[in-house]
């Protein structure tokens, strides 16, 4: 069974992965750490995310020291980065990043269900999207980027998604939808072509949202071939993204599900949204 992890570790490309340094929380450790430890584990790499500033420079930095290693830069739009920002995508396009996420912490939706809103939405109260997020999406589709729905809402996410089809963008990934959005809009989304991302963290004692076998239910019932596993991992309790990787092919293999499907969670999908 080792033998078997490491084989599908081998090459796989985590698409949501924290590192120091972060304004807002503690993390387990440092980009480069990070990094470090992908690529001994011969993975095809990671995006680093921030919800704070755009990593395209960290990641180009990383890049260049572990040669084979893709780290994908990304930006989120919250308000660190002046929210719905066109002219900072723009420049991180330009830099290489490929990952957009619309806001994440800063979402509406997100602040709401904590309690503590209002905060940033992508639609207004007809729920058409604001200008400023059509702009983003064509800077998404000029650049070829992956579009994220972030934190906001699944009517807004929905919205966003058919807009983005609606240009030709074909990269989107439904950010960690469980628990979030009903399986109908779950499915909607993925009919508009997103990829619906599930996390490996839901399913550790921090968070524990979600149990392996409900990932596993989630992950059948919506379809291998429309979802991705990630680890969401950074955090300081939790271990290293790569063994973070390692962790959630080995739970879905010990779960009953088949290698290649796993693959195609964790490697296929991710390197074809990723390009």
């Amino acid at each position: 069974m080792n033998d078997q992890i490491a084989e599908i570790l081998k090459g796989s490309f985590d698409l949501h992965v924290h590192a120091s340094p972060d304004a807002a929380q503690d993390r387990r450790l440092d980009a480069l750490e990070t990094a470090r430890q992908a690529y001994e584990a011969e993975m095809a790499g990671f995006v680093l995310k921030s919800h704070e500033y755009p990593t395209a420079p960290l990641a180009y930095a990383l890049g260049r020291m572990y040669p084979g290693l893709n780290v994908a830069g990304a930006i989120a739009l919250n308000k660190s980065v002046g929210g719905i920002n066109p002219d900072a995508v723009e420049v991180s396009a330009k830099l290489g990043a490929r990952v957009v996420w619309m806001p994440s912490f800063d979402a509406d939706a997100w602040l709401t269900r904590a309690g503590i809103g209002p905060g940033i939405t992508i639609v207004d109260e007809h729920g058409q999207l604001y200008p400023a997020v059509r702009d983003v999406l064509d800077l998404i589709r000029e650049h070829d980027m992956v579009l994220a729905s972030g934190h906001v809402s699944p009517i807004e996410a929905i919205a966003l998604f058919k807009a983005a089809k609606e240009i030709g963008i074909t990269r989107m990934i439904a950010t960690h939808p469980t628990n979030v959005a009903t399986i109908e809009q779950q499915h909607e989304m993925a009919s508009l072509g997103a990829y619906l991302e599930h996390t490996f963290l839901a399913s550790m004692p921090a968070r524990a949202t979600e149990s392996v076998d409900d990932l596993v239910a989630s992950l059948t019932t919506l379809g291998m071939d429309r979802c991705v596993v990630t680890t969401d991992f950074g955090q300081w309790m939790n271990p290293p993204a790569a063994e973070g990787m390692r962790m959630a092919i080995a739970a879905l293999l010990g779960a009953g599900v088949v290698a290649d499907q796993v693959s195609a969670v964790v490697k296929r999908n991710p390197l074809q949204l990723i390009g």
